[in-house]
């Protein structure tokens, strides 16, 4: 009968490639096992289950470590440390900072009506307390070992769970950070979602965590000192018998010494007696079972004749010896096995790691083989080396330090002559303004303050004054050309400004709305501008919150597209604008696909695929 394992989950970093070959079962990796200590049964592997989570399905252990180290460097702005790191502390000793895990695997003792869905019950308990979401779950009910490889009837099964963790918050691009007391609680949970009797806390025992060759040399260690207690028992009630038996003769030889005178009647009774006491010690001295059976020698010179408790002492004794020798061999080699896999695991880390080592270095020879001549030497915009012209470096390369002063003296010289023109047009700009209107001037001065402001479109108040100061002009060409005018003495006041640094980008949708207050349109399209937004909005929430949509169908790109048609407008500065209305609406575990899928539409990349059902991973 087995024997059920107490609850428990051992999270550790995940060796990716062993996972996936344990985890599926390949064909390598059964040969690769040792057959004197195989331990998948393939004959019970159709009991095991798998458990993939929605949008992983056909996505490698690699892949999705690849998809995490990209979501750090974007996150963070800095690349995932995979390696550990050595460093010295303050008081100058050395201490090693652990790299990355971002996936991790459990393993988590089960029960043999364990389900699935009781698994996935624990899992989702963990993300809601700690955010830390599943990947993948695989039930294992075809592992285990035999007591006696001889004997398939000691098959003891090992039944577990391997859950394979995503550890980055996908918000911050960091590792989830548990501490001691929350691992505590994640066996808590365990054990209460799988109706477990949980394990002892490891602060009560003291113990660490054994790998599956430290516990089976801990169990051989257990068996060996059991067999050493019971040989030491049957010693002792050996002794008593022996010490009975010896009192027994004691008394036999007394009675005959001191009866030795009596009459032949009463010698007579003596000697009777005395074969009586005899059978009595040829009893006592026989050997037997706990069924009262005698042992009797089965070979050798004393073949069918009964052991004596002193001879069945010598026997055990020899056992218990030979029982200790076989232990501590069997101990030694399993030792030995142990250290030899450990080390052979070391060497191939050990060549992994100077591989890929020996490959980032040639890989750095060849692309920066060049980099000491590219940081010292200037070259000009279209990567030409400059060289000196004249004097006595003539014809000797530019090195970086000259260029940078060169140009720091001729930048001197063009902030001189700048700064003597912008005197200059100040004075002009002043003498142009002072014959404008009133109102032309607060024209200017709105039209600044809203390209300082960042804004795209006049209010309805600034439109309403705006039409007013144009009213001077009754035609629409005639409101046009004073919109540009306005616009042109905006920028002068920019540009003669020293405090004042716009870009003259950012002045294009301001100016394109005044000239639709100008020609009368602002009106009817904004309210079409409104509504298209509106519906591009709701498009990108509804693709967003539907789990099983990875990319926009037609329906939905056709609503976006036409926001962003409206008027020929920035595809790039749109597309911001309808993100960032539409993100707070959508569940944060679909924001990233979302965006992609806007990407996508931005970028015209979503033109080349088919909209017949939209598309899926």
């Amino acid at each position: 009968m087995a024997t059920i394992a107490k609850a428990s989950e051992h999270i550790k970093p995940c060796n990716i490639a062993q996972c996936e070959r344990h985890n599926r079962r390949d064909e390598d990796y059964i040969k690769s096992l040792d057959p004197a200590r195989i331990y998948v049964r393939l004959e019970l592997t159709h009991n095991n289950e798998i458990y993939i989570a929605p949008g992983m399905e056909g996505v490698t252990l690699q892949q999705h470590y690849d998809y995490l180290k990209a979501l750090v460097k974007e996150k963070t702005g800095r690349a995932m440390q995979e390696k550990d790191v050595e460093y010295k502390d303050k008081n100058g000793k050395t201490r090693v900072r652990k790299g990355s895990s971002p996936i991790r695997e459990g393993v988590v003792n089960i029960k043999p009506d364990t389900k699935m869905d009781d698994l996935l019950n624990y899992v989702n308990r963990v993300q809601e307390k700690w955010g830390i979401r599943a990947i993948q779950i695989h039930m294992h009910r075809d592992e285990g070992h035999y007591e006696n490889p001889e004997d398939k009837s000691t098959w003891k099964p090992n039944l577990h769970a391997h859950i394979i963790w995503d550890w980055i918050d996908h918000q911050t691009g960091k590792s989830f950070k548990l501490n001691a007391d929350d691992m505590s609680q994640i066996q808590d949970m365990v054990a209460e979602t799988l109706e477990m009797e949980r394990g002892k806390r490891k602060e009560e025992t003291g113990a660490e965590h054994l790998t599956r060759t430290d516990f089976i040399i801990q169990n051989q260690e257990k068996k060996l000192h059991a067999i050493q207690g019971e040989i030491e028992e049957k010693k002792t009630e050996l002794q008593e018998q022996k010490d009975e038996i010896t009192k027994l003769s004691h008394a036999s030889l007394y009675d005959r010494v001191v009866n030795a005178g009596l009459s032949p009647t009463v010698r007579k009774a003596l000697k009777e007696n005395d074969e009586k006491h005899k059978e009595e010690l040829r009893q006592a001295t026989t050997a037997v079972d706990a069924m009262g059976n005698p042992y009797v020698w089965q070979s050798g010179d004393k073949k069918g004749q009964v052991v004596t408790w002193a001879e069945l002492a010598k026997i055990l004794e020899r056992e218990k010896k030979e029982a200790e020798i076989k232990a501590k061999v069997d101990m030694k080699n399993a030792l030995a096995k142990a250290e030899a896999d450990k080390q052979a695991a070391i060497e191939k880390v050990k060549a992994e790691d100077k591989a890929e080592f020996d490959a980032e270095i040639a890989e750095m020879k060849e692309v920066y083989g060049g980099l000491i001549d590219n940081e010292r030497y200037a070259f000009s915009e279209n990567g030409m080396p400059l060289y000196w012209s004249g004097g006595p470096k003539d014809g000797q390369r530019i090195t970086k330090d000259d260029r940078i002063k060169s140009l720091a003296e001729q930048l001197s010289k063009s902030r001189n002559t700048n700064k003597a023109l912008l005197e200059r047009l100040k004075v002009l700009r002043d003498l142009i303004f002072a014959t404008c209107s009133l109102n032309f001037k607060k024209v200017v001065q709105i039209i600044v303050d809203q390209w300082k402001a960042g804004v795209k479109q006049f209010t309805k108040d600034l439109k309403d004054f705006l039409l007013k100061a144009m009213s001077v002009e009754k035609t629409v060409e005639g409101r046009k050309s004073y919109v540009k005018d306005a616009f042109d003495f905006a920028k002068i006041q920019a540009k003669t400004d020293p405090d004042l640094n716009l870009d003259d980008n950012a002045l294009k949708p301001l100016y394109d709305d005044a000239l639709k207050i100008a020609d009368g349109t602002w009106e009817s399209y904004h309210q079409k501008h409104d509504a298209l937004f509106e519906e591009a909005v709701k498009a990108l929430v509804e693709m967003g919150n539907c789990s099983s949509q990875r990319h926009l169908n037609k329906k939905q790109a056709d609503a976006i597209e036409a926001f962003i048609s409206q008027d020929g407008g920035d595809r790039d500065m749109l597309c911001v604008d309808l993100w960032e209305a539409a993100n707070p609406k959508i569940e944060y575990y679909w924001r990233d696909g979302t965006f992609d899928a806007l990407e996508e539409l931005r970028t015209k990349e979503l033109y080349n695929h088919s909209y017949i059902r939209g598309r899926s991973i």
